[in-house]
């Protein structure tokens, strides 16, 4: 039994020693004949961007600190941190001893303007009595208004909440503290960054940008470029830019650093090859029948991983994208599996 096992074990190693043999047989017939081991693609047409990449803090474009105007002290949060509200929503109620203070003396000067009024329409009532009682009725009613807004806090624009800065029963004052909360909308954001003055001509409002980030690796976001500065910052010599990206599904968080590939200039349908194809930034080799053609060529847009061929080549065209570095015009190649 063990010496089957033993003999079977022979077989196998002896087996895998002939494989490799044959293996670098063929490499070497191969390397003897002259041959030249190379990668190659076939030449395609697409559109080719040409991008500059400039990295920045994301920022909500909507954001809103929430505060009554008066000295008042929390009665209750409607809402927690983490919540979604829409614009028009109670968030909190504050004491409303002021507010009812303001509620009676609207109520008292509402009367006494509908009976004024009752009697100015059938002539009994002089306009200075009239005018009097109106304005006292107008002034209560803008006093419990504003009185009604500083105790009912409703939430100013659609968002979530993302800090409350205070604690029911604590008392709020508009000079001590800068807010009751903050919310803010994650619909869309917003990336600010500084271009450089090389960069300054190249970049426009109305661009595509391609936004990433650590959180979402291999995912990209769809941005804009919204601003850019007419001028330069004094100090740092460099031009604020900003550019807008939908957030529909709130990947993106606010205060997060994100990089932006800007899109400058576009070609479409044209001639692109691997950038590893192009060598000395003029010639490349082009593969018939198993022989290296060298052949020189015009370019034009480039990104980091393409390269535009305006000149030179077809679409069709096998081009060594690996391997062509010391390669001489009619060399054999050995096309290689990628």
């Amino acid at each position: 039994m063990k010496y089957t096992k033993l003999l079977t074990g022979l077989i196998l190693i002896l087996i895998f020693i002939l494989g490799c043999s044959k293996q670098e047989t063929v490499e070497q017939e191969v390397i003897s004949e002259g041959k030249n081991f190379v990668e190659v693609d076939k030449v395609i047409q697409k559109d080719i961007e040409e991008i500059i990449t400039y990295s920045g803090k994301l920022k909500a474009y909507k954001s809103a600190y929430v505060a009554p105007e008066i000295s008042i002290k929390v009665k209750e949060f409607v809402v927690d941190e983490g919540d979604q509200v829409t614009k028009g929503q109670l968030l909190a109620l504050m004491d409303d001893t002021q507010l009812a203070q303001a509620k009676a003396q609207y109520d008292f000067a509402k009367k006494n303007y509908e009976r004024i009024l009752k009697l100015s329409n059938s002539g009994s009532m002089d306009k200075q009595t009239f005018d009097q009682t109106e304005s006292a009725y107008l002034t209560a009613k803008a006093a419990y208004e504003y009185m009604k807004k500083n105790t009912e806090i409703l939430a100013p624009i659609d968002g979530v909440v993302t800090m409350k800065m205070k604690k029911e029963g604590e008392s709020f004052s508009p000079m001590m503290t800068p807010a009751l909360m903050r919310i803010v909308n994650l619909d869309v954001l917003k990336m600010k960054f500084d271009i450089s003055d090389v960069d300054i001509n190249k970049i426009k409002t109305g661009q595509k940008a391609y936004i990433h980030v650590d959180s979402e690796p291999g995912k990209t976001f769809i941005g804009k470029v919204t601003f850019v500065s007419p001028e330069a910052d004094v100090l740092s010599g460099t031009f604020p830019c900003e550019i807008t990206i939908q957030n529909n599904d709130h990947a993106l968080k606010p205060n997060q650093y994100a990089v932006a590939d800007i899109v400058t200039e576009i070609s479409p349908g044209t001639i692109v090859i691997p950038k590893t194809a192009l060598l000395n930034d003029s010639f490349i080799y082009v593969v018939n029948n198993g022989i290296a053609q060298k052949k020189q060529v015009e370019t034009g847009l480039s990104n980091e991983l393409e390269v535009e061929i305006i000149k030179g080549l077809q679409p069709g065209n096998t081009v060594i994208i690996s391997g062509g570095i010391g390669l001489k015009d009619g060399s054999e190649v050995h096309i290689t599996n990628r």
